[in-house]
């Protein structure tokens, strides 16, 4: 018999060592008294229990993350699509808030999902945020949260300083371009000779001795950005082809600015002549093309550039109702988009010059229409604030009606390019006269992000908490802009591989998995693309199992005491979207044919409908969440 025969017996003190740490394991226990008053756990009650884990925040009264401060990461997993039908249990009654066991009550029933079982003994209903007739974002909610009072008071007393400092020198524009990483943040094409990773303000020809030392101190100002790593290769900030935002000159159609080699031909170094501009796109087999530009001179209001291009491919759909364009129109278009750019940027005597300000709303996407990249922007979708605050962007319809009392874009032949552009010019000459705190909303929430990034966790090193984001989109123009880590993702399986990779060291992870809810319809393209509800029925098994897959490798990956979130947000919204553009739809009927006998039966609107689609907004409401720590 060798020694690897015998099974070594730990020692009496081994054994008190390992009940002191079976019970100072961290875990979640529900405390069952806050549900027996009735009360549901909303998504704002996930956003707190993560600020108490990982930040500052108040001990939660309906769950309790017991030795919290052993608890080494949190993970948060956000997966819209997954219902109770997915698990093998019953649907979850509106009414329903108390926590549910996640194991099938009859036993030859097989869950879709079983990891849920595996990893989860209870779920909880969550009812996310909404009101009678609506859903709400249950990122908005989750990923932004109400500021501290210290810091709240900080921030006003920052902002009265920046305004009293910027309105000395109103008149001058400067201080509202925008810097290359915000242009990159909000998906601008960066010309080849700006660095991406700027946070402060590029201004060619500048000497910073001719301004005042207040104008000087707001153009050196630093824009809090957080650090951007670990992209997948899926995503490249250059999009398809290049860098960093960047693509190589006349790549692809592209055309930049050339790089200023002095300041403004005038002498002035001050002096930066601004063009506002707006573009009209129709859709061809490639997708939006360029149908229309029109160009203003800020300073004399005069129509500089205002001409139709004919799209390189044949018109799919004209967008009358928004683009203002029609067939008979644009059959009077002698421009196209390269005898544009020449008029614009690459022609002997270009419209626009390296020291001009191009003006614009959104203007990104203005400039993606005409493929040009330039390194002086306004863009009055940023310097004006939505009331909701980032990463909402105020409508330019919104702006003028609130800021000027004036109606643009009410024509029921759609939008005028020139009428939008003049509005930029209305909204900057407003900013630029009463400061940039006009057209602001005071913050009163912060990213979580932002919160848990500031709290402190080693006083001697000063060391931070350190969060990652992976998501679709561009989620540093998003809720992940304050992350320390973000992933842009484009299949679920790159956020999950995002997630593995930043678990380990940061203290804080959030990723959400779209492939569910897209193979269910409930967003827009998915409805478009797949109105076969055969096909997409025919998806669903497989979509569940590589879900299940998906779930198990996280957690696999999780070091010991990771805890481990993963909520559903809401439950199947379509019902509700389709009751609520019947009513849309209703409300314009009326205005435009003004008599009910008029309008089909089957198109009114009636009170049986209201209450149908209250009952919809509340179901599509309702959503679970599971809680674990992960042992050894």
């Amino acid at each position: 018999m060798t020694e690897d025969d015998f099974i070594r017996v730990p020692t009496r003190e081994e054994k008190r060592k390992q009940r002191k740490m079976e019970k100072q394991r961290p875990q979640f226990s529900f405390d069952m008294g806050y549900f027996k008053h009735g009360k549901k756990v909303g998504i704002a009650h996930l956003r707190d229990m993560f600020l108490y884990i990982v930040a500052d925040a108040q001990k939660p009264s309906w769950i309790y993350p017991e030795h919290k401060s052993a608890i080494a990461h949190t993970v948060a997993l956000f997966v819209p699509g997954l219902l109770p039908t997915h698990l093998g249990i019953a649907p979850i009654p509106i009414t329903a808030n108390m926590p549910f066991v996640t194991t099938p009550a009859d036993p030859s029933v097989s869950p879709s999902v079983p990891v849920i079982k595996q990893l989860f003994t209870y779920g909880c209903p969550t009812r996310a945020p909404g009101d009678q007739r609506k859903l709400h974002s249950v990122t908005g909610t989750l990923l932004s949260a109400p500021l501290p009072d210290d810091i709240r008071r900080r921030k006003e007393e920052e902002t009265r300083r920046l305004a009293a400092v910027a309105k000395s020198d109103s008149a001058s524009p400067l201080i509202y371009l925008l810097t290359p990483s915000q242009m990159l943040d909000n998906d601008y094409r960066l010309p080849s000779y700006l660095d991406p990773d700027s946070d402060i303000r590029t201004i060619p020809g500048l000497d910073i001795n001719d301004v005042s030392a207040e104008l000087a101190a707001l153009l050196r100002h630093k824009e809090e950005r957080g650090e951007m790593t670990a992209v997948p290769e899926s995503y490249s900030m250059a999009s398809k082809n290049g860098t960093n935002g960047r693509q190589r000159l006349n790549d692809d159609g592209w055309v930049e600015t050339p790089e200023a080699t002095g300041p403004p031909p005038d002498g002035a170094s001050g002096h930066y002549p601004i063009l506002a501009m707006d573009c009209e796109m129709v859709v061809t087999e490639d997708g939006q093309e360029l149908a229309r530009v029109s160009v203003i001179d800020f300073a004399t209001g005069e129509n500089v550039f205002d001409h139709l291009v004919k799209p390189g491919k044949p018109v799919l759909d004209y967008r009358t109702q928004w683009s203002g364009i029609t067939a008979e129109k644009l059959t009077h278009a002698r421009h196209t988009l390269k005898t544009t750019q020449e008029a614009l940027i690459t022609g002997s005597d270009p419209l626009i010059t390296p020291h001009t300000i191009l003006l614009g709303h959104s203007l990104e996407c203005d400039l993606t229409a005409l493929k040009i990249r330039h390194p002086l922007c306004i863009d009055t979708a940023l310097i004006y604030k939505h009331p909701r605050g980032p990463p909402y962007k105020p409508g330019l319809k919104w702006l003028v009606q609130r800021w000027m009392n004036k109606e643009i874009q009410a024509s029921s032949k759609g939008h005028d390019s020139e009428e939008d552009a003049r509005a930029c010019v209305d909204l900057l000459r407003l900013k630029m006269a009463n400061g940039p705190d006009f057209g602001s909303f005071m913050d009163t929430a912060e990213s979580i992000f932002e919160r848990m990034n500031r709290y402190v966790t080693d006083a001697t090193t000063n060391e931070t908490r350190r969060t990652a984001f992976c998501d679709y989109g561009n989620p540093r123009s998003g809720m992940g802009g304050k992350a320390t880590s973000v992933a842009r993702c484009t299949t679920d399986d790159e956020v999950i591989d995002n997630m593995v990779t930043y678990s380990d060291d940061h203290h804080f992870v959030f990723g959400r998995l779209m492939e569910l809810a897209h193979v269910q319809g409930w967003d827009d393209k998915t409805r478009v693309e797949s109105s076969d509800a055969e096909e997409q029925a025919a998806q669903l098994p497989e979509a569940l199992e590589r879900l299940n897959e998906r779930i198990a490798r996280l957690h696999a990956s999780f070091s010991s005491n990771t805890a481990f979130v993963l909520f559903t947000g809401h439950s199947n919204p379509l019902p509700m979207l389709a009751l609520a553009s019947k009513r849309q739809k209703w409300g314009r009927l009326l205005k435009q044919v003004g008599n009910i006998d008029e309008i089909p039966k089957e198109e009114r609107w009636m009170s049986e409908d209201d209450r149908q689609l209250e009952t919809a907004a509340a179901e599509a409401r309702e959503g679970m969440a599971f809680f674990c720590v992960k042992r050894a």
